[in-house]
Formats: C-alpha cells, sequence, structure tokens
C-alpha cells in the first residue's frame, strides 16, 4: 500500500510538534482515537482511510446537533479543545460525553479550525509558516501519519515480529489503552496465553535527541511505568520501517526471553 507524503518543508513541520503536543491538539477529545477508527476496517487504500474519517466526523456533527443539549452541554463544549486541560473535570465527564468525541473523526472543516489554533500558537516561530500549512501539519498528523504508522509501519512491524517469534502472539491494543500506556500491541505466549510484555513500535527519528521528542519518551516512559504497575508486564519500543525491518534488533533477543 502506498504511503502519504508530506508536502510541506519538513523542519516547518517539525517546528509545529511542540505545540501540537502542548495545545493536546493531538488528543482523542480533540480528533478521536485515530488509531481504533484506523483498525476498525479493511481499507482498499489510504484515500478511502481519509475519506471515512471526514464521514465520521460528518456524522458527529449530525449527532451533536441533534443530541448535544440532552448530554448537558453545548455543541461548543464538544468542539473546545481546551477541555483535557483540565483533567479532574475531563475525567469526570461520562462515557456518553466523552464517546462522541472519541469514537468518530473529524470533518474537513473540523480539521481546519485546528489548523487555524496551531497556526495563532506558530505564526511567530520564525519559520514563516502559513494558515494553509498549519492546516496541512493537523491533517497530515491525524490522517497520513496515523496511516503511515499504523497500517504500513505497526503492521508490517509484527509481521515481522510473528516471522520471527512463532511462539508469541500479538494482540493490538484499544485507542484507551494506546491513549493511557503508549501501548501499541500486548504480546502474549502462545503456549500459557500469558500476557509477557507489551510493545510500542516508533520510527528511527524517535531516537533523535531534538527536545519535543526527548519529552515525548519521558512522557512514554512514564505510562510504560504505568502500564508495568497495573499489568505486570514490560513495554519494549520497537524502533523500525515503514516496510517493517527492525532497526533495534536487540529487542529480538529481549522478546525470544519471554518464550
Amino acid at each position: 500500500m502506498d504511503e502519504f507524503i508530506l508536502s510541506i518543508d519538513k523542519d516547518k513541520f517539525r517546528s509545529t510538534n511542540a505545540k501540537w503536543n502542548e495545545l493536546m491538539l493531538n488528543d482523542p477529545w480533540s480528533v478521536g482515537y485515530v488509531s481504533t477508527l484506523i483498525e476498525a476496517a479493511n481499507w482498499k487504500n489510504k484515500e478511502e482511510w481519509e475519506e471515512t474519517y471526514y464521514a465520521s466526523g460528518k456524522a458527529r456533527n449530525a449527532f451533536l446537533d441533534q443530541n448535544a443539549a440532552q448530554l448537558g452541554y453545548s455543541k461548543e463544549f464538544f468542539n473546545d479543545t481546551t477541555v483535557p486541560h483540565n483533567k479532574s473535570k475531563y475525567y469526570a465527564l461520562s462515557w456518553d460525553v466523552k464517546n462522541v468525541n472519541t469514537q468518530k473523526g473529524r470533518t474537513k472543516e473540523d480539521l481546519r479550525e485546528k489548523g487555524r489554533i496551531l497556526y495563532e500558537a506558530v505564526k511567530n516561530n520564525g519559520y514563516g509558516l502559513t494558515l494553509e500549512e498549519c492546516v496541512e501539519c493537523v491533517r497530515f498528523r491525524v490522517i497520513c501519519e496515523t496511516w503511515n504508522g499504523i497500517i504500513l509501519r505497526e503492521n508490517n512491524t509484527v509481521a515481522t515480529l510473528e516471522r520471527l517469534l512463532p511462539n508469541l502472539r500479538f494482540e493490538k491494543a484499544e485507542g484507551e489503552m494506546d491513549h493511557s500506556y503508549a501501548v501499541d500491541f500486548q504480546v502474549f505466549s502462545r503456549s500459557t496465553n500469558k500476557l509477557v510484555c507489551a510493545i510500542q513500535v516508533k520510527p528511527k527519528t524517535y531516537m533523535s535527541n531534538a527536545p519535543y521528542i526527548r519529552k515525548a519518551r519521558a512522557a512514554n516512559a512514564n505510562k510504560y511505568a504505568a502500564y508495568q504497575e497495573k499489568y505486570g508486564a514490560s513495554v519494549i519500543t520497537v524502533i523500525s520501517t515503514s516496510k517493517g525491518e527492525i532497526l533495534n534488533e536487540e529487542i529480538i533477543a529481549k522478546l525470544k526471553s519471554f518464550v
């Protein structure tokens, strides 16, 4: 399957990473559990995935037009990207309320609004970003990186691991687990059906020393620790290419030790 290619300057794109995370525009409240949404079907191509994501957003908006008041909130509340910043209030929301946002995609217009928010935060960062470039940054992160990372990198990587480690079973983590613990797959022994570890699949750039990458690794380390505390199993980071080639080969021996 084809890969999405970034259409704007890579340095401009990277310059928005920190604000994208800081503003929590990547939160499931803002864009849905995209990992769960993309795993919901067998896609013919990347274009079908993108159009289906937008169609899901259209269905979400229609639902809000009819039901927001009954849920006790305005439509503006559901489109407020700052809601997750107050964690205590956010976690106190009912599942019915949160699921409206987390289980659906967004329309092109919805993503454009997030691009506007991003633009206002980065327009003076020295890279000369335009509004249209910021809109594309949002689209690429939500639509394109999800496809490239999950359908291409993750699936190809797990196919490689299953070939190398036939005694282990890799089970895709649901969106909420992925978000809470930075876990892509849980790994089980085929002989005992026991959970032995979990893995997170990342590209080579995840090992860079860029400040926003270091911050992401630190945040994920905390999530790994929370996963181990809850499930009694460690989380292993697998660095791989979109074709599934394992770059940190030492993790193969570590995974073999669980068999």
